[in-house]
């Protein structure tokens, strides 16, 4: 399945994530704020999806995906927020990094989740071919 690093500074959210994801067979990787993202980054950039958090020390979820859309070796890698935030500027400015495929409010289901991700490792798929 699918390589996920998960960036979000709320331990129990990570678990949380975790617990969802794993027993669909995805393999995660956590970071927990977006400069230990970077990091984890640097170490390996072969993830299929990053799922971040907007509001994190250190480094929030905003500098994070600017950060990652300019460099070459990890701006192809789509990025879902997940957070509470829903400023529309915030959700434009996201967008307009061009590494944001989606945005998610939790608390959301696990279901909307697991559709997400599996949206975006298809579409992955397809500009492969």
């Amino acid at each position: 399945m699918a390589k996920i690093l998960i960036v979000e500074d709320s331990d129990s959210v990570r678990i949380s994530l975790k617990n969802i994801l794993t027993p669909d067979g995805h393999e995660i990787t956590e970071a927990v704020n977006g400069l230990d993202a970077l990091r984890r980054l640097e170490e390996s950039q072969d993830f299929d999806v990053i799922l971040c958090d907007i509001n994190m020390p250190e480094m929030n979820g905003m500098e994070f995906i600017k950060e990652q859309c300019n460099n070459d070796g990890y701006r192809d890698i789509p990025t879902v927020m997940c957070t509470t935030e829903s400023h529309p500027r915030l959700t434009s400015e996201a967008k307009q990094t061009g590494v944001v495929r989606a945005w998610l409010m939790k608390p959301f289901k696990p279901e909307i989740l697991k559709a997400t991700i599996d949206r975006i490792i298809k579409e992955k798929e397809l500009k492969k071919k």
